[in-house]
Order: structure tokens, then C-alpha cells, then sequence
């Protein structure tokens, strides 16, 4: 990679590996109720909502922060809080309120409300080119997915012999904090281009594009998250398609998805241009209708995990991208901070507003089946909406 920090994209690397490891937790949720069965269902999924509650408002401090304090400590203090969320769910589960764990979770959206904005921010310094800029982001995410299939799998598989021995992986945390430090340095990135003399920064309001392309991704993954926080619902005790071993790896489909959207991200993109995210929506509709329609096969889910992976790692590179062509680079951190926050802000109202659109549907609220039609039916409106987003003129 010429004309690229290789010490810096180590240190990249080692932070994208571990930014998805809360996947894990929607793989074995269902066996986290188990383990409070006097409690209310929604109650204990606010174990996956939080973090984007914390997320959503972290999410747009992120581009402020970043003018006072070195993305460096900014990526190694949201890894610090992960590792802490780990430790308290590795030990105290099961043991203390759900209200510890959910509390708990809140460190965990440190790091879900500023991993896009960062990564973009530390890419933009390690890699000045930006046309070979949308190819590394690319192979960035497929690490990041990587990493998140991993830890997937391996505590699906750990929590069959007890749920809060999954957690036990967030010690790979320590290692890959100890390549940040080392790795990442103080400041700006030693290859980062040092400002021309006399240069100017354009100032001013951020196009409306940013808030129309933040809003509609907030509809847009609201719906996706009914996976999430159904998905092992749906295996076990629903349909009864397998155990905690296989709702983990549905989860971790999503990341398989998610590898390969990344790793052939610069291939895809150049060919459909501002088609990418209308297509990449109509695969995630498509996804959230198979397992409506096939229900009695595991195979059925995996499908829609992996074609959700596709369209939601697919989506993101595209529109970090995207928000650098329509922004001045003084604006940039800013959109992302806007974009990641009404992102987050998806996910943490998504099992309250599919809870009251089921019950509007079924009268359950709780009615799993009903749940992936509301979020089907969202994702499709969202398909169509985008393309007069994305397929319209751009303006900075």
C-alpha cells in the first residue's frame, strides 16, 4: 500500500478487529433472559438498545472532541469502556440486577457512536489519497467484520456451557489496546499532510444532504435491528431451529456479510456508483423477507443475517465517502458525528417502535413473526426512498 502509514494502519486494524464485538451479545440474548425469568423480556433486550441510547448522544461529541483530543485516545478510551462492559457481564451476570447489565451497556455505546466517524477520521490522516482512500476503508471493514464474526461464533459456542463465559474473549481487548498504543501515534498521523501555508478553512451550514442521508439511515436501520434483537429469539424459542450455538452464528452472518461487502467494496462501488446504497437497501428488504416466508429451515435466517451484513458494511463506506464529496473537510467530522448518531439513534428506539407496530398489527407486541414484517415493511420504504437521495444532484 504506497503512499500509506503502515504503523498506523496496524494500529487501525487493531481497533476495527474489536469494534463489533457486542455482536456477540444478540447471539446469546435469549439465554441472558433465561437467566432473569421474572423480568419482562423488553426489559432485558435494553441490554442491546442502550449502547445506541449512549451511542446517539456520544455519536455527535465525537467530531467536537476531536478538535481538543487526538483521535488516538479518543479510539483507545472507546475500546477502555468496551473491555469494562466485558469484564462486568463476564462476572456479574447472572448475579447482580438486570439493571447492573444494562447500566453496564451503556460503556459499550461509547464505542458504537464514534467507530465510524473515528475510523473515517484516522483513515483520512493515515491515508492522504483519497482515490485509494475508498478501497482500504473498504478492506478496514472487512477486518472489522472479521473480527466481529469471530467473537461471534466463538461465544455462541462458549455460552452453551454458561452465557457469561462468552465474555471471556473481551480480554483480546488488552492485546489489541497495547498495538493502538504503540502504533497510533500522538496527534496527527506522522504521513498526515501538514496544512498549506496561508490555506483557508471553508466554514459554513452543512448541506441538507447530510441531514436527509442521517434521517433516512435512521428509519433504514431501526428496521435492520429487529434482527438484532429478535434473532435469537427466533431460533430458540420461537421456531425452535437450534441452540445458543446457532443463534451466535446468525449473528455472526451478519459480519460474514459484512467481510465481503468490504472486501469487494471498491469493485461494486465503481460499477454502480449512486446506485450503491438503493441496491444495497433493496438486499437488506430482500433478506428481512426469507426468513417470513421460511421458517422451518436454519438456513433461512443465516441467509437473511448474511444479506443484511452485505447491505448494512456495504452502505457505510460508501456514505462516509459520500459525506467528504458533499462536505468541506472542516465540515467532515461533523457530518460523521451527525450520521453516527442518528444511526445509533435507530437502534435505540428500534424494540419500542416494533413493539408498538406489532402490537398495532397483531395485538402482541412481543410477537417475533409480526416484528421481521414491520421491519420488512420499513426496509422496503426505505429502498424506495433512497433513491431520490442518493440518485439526485450533489451540492457542497
Amino acid at each position: 500500500m504506497t503512499g500509506v502509514n503502515k504503523k498506523n494502519m496496524l494500529g487501525i486494524f487493531a481497533f476495527a478487529a474489536c469494534a463489533m464485538a457486542t455482536n456477540m451479545t444478540m447471539g446469546i440474548l435469549a439465554l441472558i433472559m433465561q437467566s432473569y425469568p421474572t423480568v419482562n423480556p423488553t426489559t432485558v433486550q435494553q441490554i442491546l438498545t442502550t449502547p445506541a441510547l449512549v451511542g446517539t448522544a456520544y455519536a455527535f461529541c465525537v467530531g467536537i472532541l476531536h478538535k481538543k483530543i487526538p483521535a488516538k485516545f479518543l479510539a483507545m478510551f472507546a475500546q477502555i469502556a468496551l473491555f469494562a462492559y466485558g469484564m462486568i457481564f463476564c462476572f456479574l451476570g447472572g448475579k447482580a440486577p438486570v439493571g447492573v447489565l444494562i447500566a453496564a451497556a451503556g460503556l459499550a455505546g461509547i464505542g458504537q457512536g464514534s467507530n465510524n466517524t473515528l475510523l473515517a477520521i484516522l483513515l483520512a490522516e493515515a491515508c492522504p489519497d483519497e482515490s485509494k482512500r475508498g478501497g482500504i476503508l473498504g478492506i478496514v471493514m472487512s477486518v472489522m467484520n472479521l473480527g466481529g464474526v469471530a467473537i461471534t461464533s466463538l461465544g455462541g459456542v462458549l455460552a452453551v456451557g454458561g452465557w457469561n463465559n462468552a465474555y471471556y474473549l473481551f480480554f483480546a481487548l488488552l492485546v489489541t489496546l497495547a498495538i493502538q498504543a504503540i502504533c497510533l501515534p500522538k496527534g496527527a498521523f506522522a504521513g498526515a499532510p501538514a496544512p498549506v501555508a496561508g490555506e483557508k478553512k471553508e466554514k459554513g451550514k452543512l448541506p441538507i444532504k447530510v441531514w436527509a442521508i442521517s434521517i433516512h439511515y435512521f428509519f433504514f436501520f431501526l428496521a435492520l435491528y429487529v434482527f438484532g434483537t429478535n434473532v435469537s429469539e427466533y431460533i430458540i424459542s420461537t421456531h425452535k431451529l437450534g441452540t445458543s450455538a446457532e443463534a451466535g452464528v446468525a449473528s455472526s452472518m451478519v459480519t460474514v456479510g459484512g467481510i465481503a461487502a468490504g472486501a469487494f467494496f471498491g469493485a461494486y462501488s465503481k460499477v454502480l456508483k449512486k446506485a450503491t446504497v438503493p441496491v444495497l437497501m433493496g438486499i437488506a428488504a430482500v433478506g428481512l423477507l426469507v426468513p417470513i416466508f421460511v421458517t422451518t429451515s436454519i438456513v433461512a435466517i443465516f441467509a437473511c443475517g448474511l444479506l443484511l451484513g452485505i447491505s448494512m458494511m456495504g452502505c457505510n463506506p460508501y456514505i462516509m465517502g459520500y459525506m467528504a464529496q458533499i462536505t468541506t473537510p472542516d465540515q467532515y467530522s461533523n457530518a460523521l458525528s451527525i450520521f453516527s448518531g442518528f444511526m445509533n439513534g435507530g437502534m435505540c428506539v428500534a424494540i419500542s417502535v416494533l413493539a408498538f407496530l406489532t402490537k398495532l398489527l397483531c395485538g402482541d407486541g412481543a410477537h417475533v413473526p409480526t416484528k421481521f414484517i414491520v421491519g420488512a415493511a420499513l426496509a422496503i420504504i426505505c429502498f424506495v426512498t433512497s433513491f431520490p437521495i442518493y440518485m439526485g444532484k450533489d451540492k457542497k
